[in-house]
């Protein structure tokens, strides 16, 4: 790795990890607060291990963000290069890694603090990939984990898909651009500082959180701070995949705007007002930036359209077209020029991963909320948050759209009704679409 890379200013949302994190006396993020980010793939085929612990080394060690470190300067937020090295693949070998169509519990507990244990920066890799085999042969699982500070969802996918490319072929050549070129190559900071000023109008119409929420049971307690106490994993009912395919043709948006849009006005009905919703996107500003490894994940809001739509599929459209063209925030937060959060609602979906070709046999795919439910058993933590109640889609399995959301048991006390309601919307959209807003809500009792 070049030189000049070994000191570069600090970007995106993982600086903020610097002021809550563990710092070490030279200034150095040791612990991030953020969970890391991970994934935990189901191969199917035959996959050897010696080549793919050479994948995992070559990519690693090709992937320069990896080998970047934050630190706490008199200049600021800095990403200084520390001496690059492989990650090393670890091998777990079980009796069965499935049991019953789901992760086997003892695996389960052995592999939790893999994937959810923070890492010590300063001392440990930035990340761990382990592949459990089973004693009789069948599926393997692959299981990833990496620091939030130097990856996020969207580079984890490209990361995976590289370790499959390098194991088909035996070689790897980064495809896009390294996460220092990008930041070399950011637009000027003037230009930087307009782009965040926007912001300051965009949200002045929507003050924090949003307009109050009446779920069945729960009350609007902001401005008490939010908790995440309430945790659901499941899929949406059955026809949604179906109702999703049918509203993309009548609507012209992708499942994910429809997804987006149906849940901020179902979220709407139960409320005063239509929601802001809190998102996250990838927030490469340039075309070619969509194949850099490194944590571009941007905070934003989608607005709610004004005026809104009489009619359900018209107001899915316009909320669509509002949020089209929002500003970039290139690595900044919102909350330097606007508040940003809390919200009522927040919302993330995850981009659909392709299986993973390994070889002419091997595919791996991601494993569904269902299969991974026994990492979960037990107590869980209660944690502040930036939203009422975070909603997660996933749409990786073929005809199954998977939810997990966390949420204030104090605002929502059961999430199974807002969950039918999305449906509802989205079901409308595809088969009423002229249907009036006003009578969707009273259909829904909301």
């Amino acid at each position: 790795m070049p030189t000049e890379y070994e000191d570069l200013p600090a970007y995106g949302m993982p600086v903020r990890s610097l002021a809550g994190g563990e710092v070490d006396s030279d200034g150095y993020l040791r612990r991030n607060p953020a969970e890391p980010v991970w994934n935990l793939l189901r191969v199917q085929g035959p996959l050897d291990a010696a080549r793919l612990a050479a994948a995992v080394e070559r990519v690693s060690l090709a992937t320069d963000v990896l080998h970047l470190r934050l630190r706490s300067t008199d200049r600021g937020p800095r990403l200084v290069q520390r001496e690059p090295a492989p990650l090393k693949l670890e091998i777990r070998d079980v009796e069965s890694p499935v049991v019953d169509g789901r992760l086997a519990k003892e695996v389960a507990l052995d592999l939790a603090p893999l994937l959810f244990d923070k890492i010590d920066l300063r001392h440990e890799p930035a990340g761990r990939v382990c592949l459990v085999r089973g004693a009789h042969g069948g599926e393997q699982l692959l299981a990833l984990s990496f620091d939030h500070s130097l990856l996020d969802g969207w580079s984890l996918g490209l990361l995976t898909r590289a370790l499959a490319g390098a194991y088909r072929t035996g070689d790897y050549t980064p495809r896009g651009r390294g996460f220092a070129d990008f930041v070399r190559a950011l637009p000027a900071q003037a230009e930087r500082e307009r782009s965040l000023s926007e912001w300051s109008g965009l949200l002045e119409g929507h003050p924090l959180p949003g307009p109050p929420l009446h779920l069945p049971g729960g009350r609007s307690k902001w401005p008490e701070p939010f908790e995440i106490n309430g945790y659901f994993d499941r899929s949406l009912p059955p026809r949604v995949p179906a109702d999703l395919t049918a509203a993309v043709v009548h609507t012209g948006l992708t499942r994910a705007q429809l997804l987006s849009a149906a849940t901020a006005l179902a979220t709407g009905l139960f409320a005063e007002g239509p929601q802001p919703v809190l998102s996250l996107r990838h927030g490469h500003a340039r075309p070619e930036d969509v194949l850099v490894v490194g944590p571009l994940v941007e905070p934003y809001v989608m607005l709610p359209p004004s005026p809104e739509p009489a009619a359900v599929a018209d107001w899915l459209i316009a909320h669509a077209r509002t949020n089209e063209e929002l500003p970039p925030t290139y690595g900044r937060s919102i909350r330097d020029v606007a508040p940003l959060a809390p919200r009522n609602v927040a919302l993330n979906i995850i981009p659909p991963a392709r299986p993973l070709a390994f070889d002419g046999e091997t595919r791996a795919t991601s494993a569904s909320r269902d299969f991974l439910a026994p990492l979960w058993e037990g107590d869980r933590p209660v944690v502040p948050s930036t939203a009422a109640m975070w909603i997660n889609y996933y749409m990786d399995q073929p005809g199954t759209v998977e939810v997990s959301l966390t949420y204030d048991t104090e605002v929502m006390p059961e999430p199974q009704r807002l969950m039918d309601a999305v449906a509802e919307v989205v079901a409308a959209t595809a088969h009423e679409p002229d249907l009036g807003v006003g009578a969707l809500r009273v259909r829904l009792g909301a």
